[in-house]
């Protein structure tokens, strides 16, 4: 079965440092309008389309692994 655009672009995503590029720039912590200028910067950098709520889980995780790192 074939991968959708979107599928494939959340997986390439997920191999980048993107997203942990962002967690730690924001430090854990981001707003709605910094959550936005992430989904446009990703449309720019070509990972379009991509499932957002995909994109906010991965967030999350690296969030996740973001605070258990500081906290060791």
């Amino acid at each position: 079965m074939a991968v959708s655009k979107e599928e494939a672009n959340l997986k390439k995503l997920k191999r980048s440092p993107i997203a942990m590029n962002f967690v730690k720039r924001h430090k854990g912590a981001w707003n709605h309008q910094d959550w936005l200028g992430f989904l446009d910067f990703l449309k720019e950098k070509g990972y379009d389309p991509i499932n957002a709520d995909n994109v906010g889980l991965l967030l999350e995780e690296k969030k996740a692994q973001y605070l258990a790192s500081k906290n060791a």
